[in-house]
């Protein structure tokens, strides 16, 4: 029992760590491998059979956990002068949910990508929209 909690543990702050800010991909890559392999296979199951089905978030809950990490409050902790205001975003030539979106999918030096497995169009559009009316 005290492995199947250890490797649930395991997995949870794998899961966090990979959600949060939109790590790099070998980021990921070593973070799974790091996990113990048959911990990991027993906690998978686990959790396949006892979590229930995640309801959609709405933008603002994205932007928490996909992007409040660099972006606190609509800022930029990379580049300062790089924030989410509109007039920030429109003097970067970015004026609509679809540019911000582009941005997310191929991103400037100093942003991690958010590719289409890490977050669906449909997440980074509501996300987008999150940005655009709030700051």
């Amino acid at each position: 029992m005290t492995k199947i909690r250890w490797g649930m543990t395991m997995v949870l702050v794998t899961l966090v760590l990979l959600c949060v800010g939109g790590c790099k991909e070998q980021m990921k890559e070593e973070l799974l491998s790091a996990a113990s392999k048959p911990a990991f296979a027993a906690v998978e199951e686990t959790a396949r059979v006892a979590t229930p089905v995640a309801e959609p978030k709405d933008g603002q809950a994205l932007f928490q956990q996909h992007c409040a990490v660099c972006h606190p409050g609509g800022g930029n902790i990379i580049n300062p002068d790089k924030g989410l205001d509109g007039k920030t975003l429109a003097a970067n030539g970015i004026v609509t949910a679809g540019d911000i979106v582009s941005l997310m999918r191929e991103p400037r030096p100093g942003m991690s990508a958010f590719s289409k497995e890490l977050l669906s169009d449909r997440d980074a559009g509501r996300i987008a929209e999150y940005i655009l009316q709030t700051f």
